[in-house]
């Protein structure tokens, strides 16, 4: 009599075992696709001058982006400088407060970013605060 080896057969409770960390990376992918996606992105490409503040400006409500090519944007829309003051005047008036915030390009003139400021002083904003980016320590 002759006795053949039985095929090694794939224990049922093999897969079961597999299945807790497919989970727990399916939710991990989830999470990070999910995550990515709270930051809000400048309509362009702005980098702002450094600042040795680290202080958080708080939620921008009405923001002026001022782009390298000298462009201007009022909450993320292109607009004209002689627009900007009867634009931002009804967004101050539509009830986000006073408070302006200010994003220039660190390689934009200086003299720029003092015309918009008059600008938005005559406008009735009544603070006006220039975001910049915290200087990193060496």
């Amino acid at each position: 009599m002759m006795f053949f080896d039985q095929p090694s057969r794939r224990r049922p409770d093999d897969d079961q075992r597999v299945m807790p960390l497919i989970n727990v990376v399916f939710l991990l992918l989830i999470f990070f696709m999910v995550a990515g996606q709270l930051s809000k992105t400048d309509p362009v490409q702005i980098d702002p001058p450094l600042s040795e503040s680290d202080k958080d400006p708080g939620e921008h409500l009405v923001q002026v982006l001022i782009a390298k090519d000298g462009r201007l944007l009022l909450r993320g829309e292109e607009v004209a400088f002689g627009d900007l003051g009867a634009r931002l005047g009804g967004a101050l008036r539509d009830g986000a407060g006073k408070i302006v915030h200010v994003k220039a390009d660190g390689a934009v003139d200086a003299a720029q970013v003092i015309r918009v400021l008059d600008v938005l002083k005559a406008a009735g904003a009544e603070k006006v605060k220039l975001l910049t980016s915290a200087r990193q320590a060496p």
